[in-house]
């Protein structure tokens, strides 16, 4: 009896190890503003993304909310460093644009590998991953005021 007593434990330990940290969800987030940009724009727009990775690492899940944004143009996720400007690897807003100023969540969708763009396209989300936990990656929305970034983020 006690073999099965002992062989229930590892199990039932085993699987709150595995529900604890093993295949767990990962999340990223960012606060979006002016003075992130580079160079910094005067803006009272600001936002905040959040990044949700599936537990099979399949699938991002994101979600990107501003305020106070006027003639938005796009939004992208960006390879690049804090303090400096890269080529963006994936668009979470690609429009239609949206006139006038706008409040609210901008966009809200799932990314797997096959939305992967410029040189990032073809590679695997596990790449744009490291990106990311490495501090590498940042998001920026685009306006007619500022079509380089008119706020920006670095994912963390």
């Amino acid at each position: 009896m006690s073999r099965v007593t002992l062989g229930l434990g590892t199990v039932v330990a085993a699987m709150l190890l595995a529900s604890a940290g093993f295949g767990a969800e990962q999340r990223f987030s960012a606060a979006l503003v002016g003075t992130e940009e580079v160079p910094a724009v005067a803006t009272a727009a600001t936002g905040d993304v959040s990044v949700t990775v599936s537990s099979d690492g399949e699938t991002l899940h994101y979600r990107l909310q501003v305020e106070k944004l006027e003639n938005i143009r796009v939004a992208h996720i960006h390879r690049g460093m804090q303090g400096a400007n890269g080529p963006p690897v994936v668009f979470l807003f690609s429009g239609p644009k949206k006139p006038g100023m706008f409040s609210g969540v901008l966009a809200e969708g799932t990314i797997t590998a096959r939305e992967l763009s410029g040189e990032f396209a073809g590679k695997t989300l596990d790449e744009l991953l490291q990106l990311i936990t490495t501090g590498n990656a940042y998001v920026n929305v685009h306006t007619d005021a500022h079509p380089g970034g008119e706020i920006r983020g670095q994912l963390r």
